[in-house]
């Protein structure tokens, strides 16, 4: 069965027809600019180009290509998320303990109380929020945020026709702009003071 399997596969892709950079890019919804950026991050080529020679591609390849790089990438930013959210929950509850430990039991449980009626009342008046709201809202924010980073580059190359390292400057930009504010909060997350700002075009401070 995986031998019969293997043939109908590479059956599928010998008819399957090669792209070239336009074509592929057109399907992914790109510029070819991206197609470029994305070849050199490991993208399959089946046909390599240059001097004159047109790039092929075959489309199964590099869906697949796509789907394990968005899945690893997307991975990665969960991990450094449940990273972050971990090591912020123990130093809380480490500056808590901290806190607490010269307070009777007595005087701990007062405590508790009367944040906890604190908590009931500013909830009423609307001060207060929980946590998954807010992640929730930053969650969708941040998207937003993101997406039109990504797009950007390629909407500037088609309004003003820029050339393809002007694309690039504008990617590597927008890059900078995306670590800038996951650096703030990662800082901000861990409790730490970042007073240093660096420019997202070249990585160097301000």
């Amino acid at each position: 069965m995986a031998e019969e399997a293997e043939t109908a596969d590479a059956e599928a892709a010998a008819a399957e027809p090669l792209l070239n950079r336009s074509q592929i890019a057109q399907i992914f919804g790109v510029s070819e600019n991206t197609i470029d950026k994305w070849r050199k991050k490991g993208m399959p080529v089946e046909g390599e180009g240059g001097n004159g020679v047109a790039y092929e591609f075959r489309f199964s390849d590099c869906k697949r290509w796509f789907e394990e790089t968005k899945a690893r990438e997307q991975a990665e930013k969960q991990a450094a998320d449940d990273f972050v959210s971990q090591q912020r929950m123990e130093f809380l509850n480490a500056g808590q303990r901290d806190q607490a430990a010269g307070f009777s039991a007595g005087q701990r449980k007062e405590m508790a109380q009367a944040e906890l009626v604190w908590m009931q009342a500013a909830r009423a008046r609307g001060a207060l929020i929980h946590v998954d709201e807010v992640v929730e809202l930053l969650d969708q924010i941040f998207g937003e945020f993101r997406a039109g980073l990504d797009g950007q580059p390629d909407w500037l190359e088609r309004e003003f026709s820029l050339t393809g390292d002007q694309v690039e400057r504008a990617v590597d930009y927008n890059d900078g702009i995306l670590r800038s504010v996951q650096a703030k909060i990662k800082a901000a997350a861990l409790g730490e003071d970042q007073t240093q700002v660096v420019d997202p075009l070249d990585g160097r401070l301000l």
